[in-house]
């Protein structure tokens, strides 16, 4: 059975066949629509662009009548795969097909179980490839995790190149709120495999029993395993990869194969996986993640810090995404003011990048009546505004009434420091810059009042 309806257009100028075949595929839950020729099957195209086209290659009079008709579909969209329906006396010409972009072909006279395994990996290949164009066009922005001036993002590329270049199988130690995807697409990219698919997964699964018919297949239909043969299996949240198939996708990864019903499956793909490595400990100290087997899956590292630990990041990727405003958004490009982005380099963002693009989303809905670009800090969220001024109450003069003049000064130059040191993520260069210092001279400063500079976090 189709796990959804998906589209099916059938073109057979014989009204039994073209019946055949509907009745077949509508009895296993597609949404099939015929044609007799070629006009008719364009008007169907364009009205709904199908999952899968089978197509007779002798339409009318003319024998290869049907290679015409896919050489125009391939033109128009080579993402929706096409089986060639072919007679025994056109078997050359259906191979030939093949060759000029065809998906298969089945022959006639049907075999039910054949028309329908057909049927349902040219609709599993064309959401592969619909996948792969959307994470390659749209959601996957490569630049995202080089943006900055922090030793994380001047070296995240040349990482991501040297893993590249290997095959082995990869840990992405991902705090909440990264896209642990994008590195994980930018090492398919650059890696062998690029011309394979990329598949992914995310492990969180509500039903174990469909989430392992999908993962691994069935009789009647590859499994994502198997989809990313020669390609990368990408495995976000594999720390809530089910127990029971911890198991057997470690045996897998020994035997580099698997059994699927009455099939013996081989594959050849890279494994990457994502995770927070908080979260892998938690879970392998509570046995219910096997540590063999992420062990087998750790080979190489990317560890990806959190914003908090690279605060001088966070500035030029607002400024990215408000230079991305209209393509992201579709909104008017608008500019924070100053006491805004003081606002938003104090706080600690705890869902990382995409709360970023979120925050900088809606501080553009918030000032889409305001006259100007600049935005000021009442149009960002209230927990954005009330952290960052409980983070600033420790500066309250308040607290300093009651001290000599001397003791207050030291207090407040204490906090005053940290504060600003704490905002540039530890780097002394920006933060003497921004407050008007010498480095030498907030070197001295720190040391006379006895205040230590966090070290940032270096990526892997």
């Amino acid at each position: 059975m189709a796990n959804e309806i998906n589209n099916v257009l059938i073109v057979d100028d014989d009204p039994e066949v073209r019946k055949l075949v509907a009745d077949v595929l509508a009895d296993e839950g597609y949404a099939a629509r015929v044609a007799s020729n070629e006009h008719e099957a364009f008007a169907h195209f364009k009205k709904c662009v199908p999952d899968v086209i089978f197509l007779d290659l002798w339409i009318g009079e003319e024998e290869s009548a049907g290679i015409k008709i896919l050489e125009k579909l391939k033109r128009l969209n080579d993402e929706v795969p096409v089986v060639i329906i072919s007679g025994h006396g056109t078997i050359d010409v259906a191979v030939q097909a093949i060759q000029n972009g065809a998906f298969d072909f089945i022959e006639k006279p049907f075999v039910i179980e054949r028309l329908l395994i057909t049927c349902q990996r040219a609709i599993e290949t064309c959401k592969l490839k619909r996948e792969n164009m959307y994470l390659k066009n749209s959601r996957l922005d490569s630049e995202i995790f080089s943006i900055g001036t922090s030793q994380f993002a001047a070296s995240i590329k040349s990482v991501i190149e040297k893993i590249a270049a290997s095959n082995s199988r990869v840990f992405i130690d991902t705090p909440v709120g990264t896209e642990a995807d994008v590195i994980a697409y930018n090492i398919h990219q650059k890696s062998s495999r690029s011309d394979h698919q990329f598949v992914y997964v995310n492990c969180i699964s509500g039903n174990a029993g469909n989430f392992e018919n999908e993962f691994f297949g069935t009789d009647k239909s590859y499994g994502k395993l198997e989809k990313a043969n020669d390609g990368t299996l990408f495995l976000e949240e594999i720390d809530k990869l089910p127990k029971d198939l911890q198991r057997r996708f470690l045996s897998f990864l020994k035997d580099g194969k698997y059994t699927c019903g009455n099939r013996v499956v081989y594959v050849d793909t890279r494994i990457i996986c994502s995770s927070s490595g908080e979260n892998m400990k938690k879970v392998i100290e509570n046995n219910t993640f096997s540590s063999e087997l992420f062990y087998r899956l750790k080979i190489s590292e990317v560890i990806i810090p959190p914003l908090k630990d690279r605060r001088e990041d966070i500035i030029p990727i607002i400024n990215y995404y408000l230079s991305k405003a209209e393509r992201f958004f579709g909104l008017q490009t608008k500019r924070f003011s100053e006491n805004a982005l003081v606002v938003l380099q104090s706080y600690d963002w705890p869902g990382n990048v995409h709360q970023v693009k979120n925050v900088v989303e809606s501080s553009l809905i918030n000032a889409s009546d305001y006259i100007g670009i600049r935005m000021d800090e009442h149009v960002l969220p209230p927990e954005l505004t009330s952290s960052t001024k409980d983070k600033f109450d420790s500066l309250n003069a308040a607290k300093f009434i009651t001290l000599p003049l001397k003791e207050a000064k030291e207090r407040f130059e204490s906090d005053y420091l940290m504060a600003q040191v704490e905002r540039f993520s530890g780097n002394i260069s920006q933060t003497a810059n921004f407050i008007g210092m010498e480095r030498s001279a907030l070197h001295r400063k720190m040391k006379a009042l006895n205040l230590q500079c966090r070290k940032k976090t270096k990526p892997q």
